[in-house]
Parts: structure tokens; C-alpha cells; sequence
């Protein structure tokens, strides 16, 4: 037989395999599908957050507190210092006015809290946005040195906190992979072990008329493929339709942490999962198939 023929007969046989068990089959695919959704959602989510921690570092702003005794003339002169400085996007003075008017909106409850005109205890402070997030650690030793700075604020312990979630999320999305991954590979595993129970009068016979285990393997093998590559493009059909619905429902309920990520991240998300369900399909039936000796003449009835 020519690899031309060999092939179309491995094809037919791997869809008859998948006729006589449908439910087995249904239950692989449904399974494998489910699987690889729940990967591409925590795998999505995870970039979305790791894309958020970026915005972040990128966005970051120091602000240095002036001490109290510091006036206009002293914050212009470091002003102009700090901008010279190569760490520096951009620089802007915050008066004792602009603070309070920023920490309370409502000018009585200014009044309230004896926090207006002349009684306003807030310092002048600087802020600062950082050309790059690398560079802030060395920017706030710098201002810490300045004579005039009380102290430095850049978000460090917020920062922090949102890497140790980030870190923990990428940590449980690796544990349901791999856990996802384990319940598919049995599936497929079970239902290719069906088919071979189903059908042991066949690959007996086959064996005797001088068949290979190869031969014999191969129709299995693109049966597991097959459920594996059916099961990853509904998968990846039902991710890519609920994407933008369940993103847009995330901007409503936390505005802040809106990310868009773009169409080729998407995309090569989308490729892994193709891959990651043909792996699945064919390493289950292989696992099922790694000792057809097993089977003997003698249950041929």
C-alpha cells in the first residue's frame, strides 16, 4: 500500500473508532474543550495582570515631600535640579493649596478640618514621573540626598502587593494547567483503551495476518489527534467569543484595571492551545497503545 492509501485508511478507521464509541468520543472532546478553556482564561487572565504590573512600572511617580520650613523658592531651584536629572520625564510642583484641594474636593470640609487659607499645614512636594521603572530606585536615593526633602513617596509597598498577587496567580494557573491537563490526558486515555477493548477481535486478527504495531497504532493515534484538535478550536472559539464581553465587564466593575491586550497575543494564545490539545489527544493514545501484545488469539471467539 502506497503512504497515500495507508493514510486515507488510517483516516477512515480512526472515524469509524469514533462512530462506535460517540459518547466515549463526546465526553473526550467535551472534556479536552472545557480543559483548554479554563487554561486560556487563567493563562488570558494572567497576562492581563502581568500587563497591568507593566502600566504601573511605566506610569510610576515618586513625589518627594518638602520639609515644612521649605518655601516657593527653595521647591523652584530643586525643581529645576531634579529636571536636569536623566532619571526624569517630567516634574511638577504641588503647593500646600493643591494638596489640600486634591485631598479634600469639598472646600467645607476644609473649614471642617482647619485646613484652610493660612491654617493649611500641608508642605510643598514634587512629583516626579520616571522615564523608566528600572531607574526609580536610584532616582529616590538621589532625592533622598537633596537638602530641603523630608521624604520620598513612590507606591513601593502597592507595588509589591500587586506583584505578590501577580506571582500567586501565575502559581495557581500553573497548578490547574497541569492538573487540567492530567484529567484530559486520562480521558483520552480511557476512551482510546474503550475503542481497544471494542475492537480486540480486529487488531488480533490484524496481528496474525502480519500487520505491524504501527500499523495497527497509527488509526488510534489520529483518533486522539483528532478529539485533541476538535476539542482545542472550541476551546479557543468560546475564548475568543467571550474575550471581549468578559473584559468589558471587568473595565465596569474595576475601571482601573481595564487592559486591553492586542489581537497577536491573542492569537499565539490561541495557536499554544491548538497544540497543547493535539499533544494532549495523541499522548493519551499513545499511553493506551504502548503494549498491544497484550492482546492474544485466544479471545478470538
Amino acid at each position: 500500500m502506497s503512504i497515500l492509501s495507508n493514510t486515507a485508511f488510517f483516516f477512515r478507521e480512526a472515524l469509524t473508532n469514533s462512530r462506535r464509541a460517540v459518547m466515549m468520543t463526546a465526553i473526550t472532546i467535551s472534556t479536552i474543550a472545557v480543559s483548554l478553556l479554563l487554561m486560556g482564561g487563567f493563562l488570558l487572565g494572567s497576562l492581563h495582570l502581568e500587563a497591568f504590573l507593566k502600566r504601573l512600572q511605566n506610569e510610576a511617580m515618586v513625589t518627594a515631600f518638602m520639609a515644612p520650613t521649605v518655601g516657593e523658592i527653595e521647591v523652584s531651584q530643586l525643581k529645576e535640579r531634579i529636571s536636569q536629572m536623566g532619571e526624569v520625564g517630567e516634574v511638577k510642583i504641588i503647593t500646600p493649596n493643591e494638596a489640600i484641594s486634591e485631598l479634600f474636593l469639598d472646600k467645607e470640609d476644609q473649614k471642617l478640618f482647619g485646613m484652610s487659607g493660612s491654617d493649611n499645614p500641608l508642605p510643598y512636594s514634587v512629583r516626579i514621573k520616571v522615564k523608566s521603572e528600572k531607574m526609580v530606585e536610584e532616582l529616590v536615593q538621589k532625592l533622598k540626598g537633596f537638602s530641603g526633602v523630608e521624604s520620598v513617596f513612590y507606591g513601593e509597598e502597592a507595588f509589591k502587593r500587586f506583584k505578590g498577587v501577580s506571582d500567586l496567580f501565575w502559581a495557581g494557573t500553573l497548578i490547574v494547567i497541569v492538573f487540567l491537563g492530567l484529567a484530559s490526558f486520562f480521558i483520552v486515555y480511557n476512551t482510546i483503551s474503550l475503542t481497544l477493548f471494542l475492537r480486540r477481535e480486529e487488531i488480533i486478527i490484524m496481528r496474525l495476518v502480519g500487520a505491524t504495531n504501527w500499523f495497527i497504532r497509527w488509526p488510534f493515534l489520529i483518533e486522539g489527534m483528532i478529539q485533541g484538535l476538535i476539542g482545542a478550536l472550541v476551546a479557543v472559539f468560546l475564548l475568543i467569543v467571550s474575550y471581549k464581553f468578559i473584559v468589558a465587564r471587568i473595565g465596569l466593575l474595576v475601571p482601573f484595571f481595564y487592559i486591553d491586550i492586542d489581537f497577536s497575543q491573542i492569537f499565539k494564545l490561541s495557536v499554544k492551545l491548538l497544540m497543547v490539545g493535539i499533544v494532549l489527544g495523541i499522548s493519551g493514545s499513545l499511553f493506551s497503545l504502548r503494549d498491544l501484545t497484550s492482546f492474544s488469539k485466544n479471545e478470538i471467539k
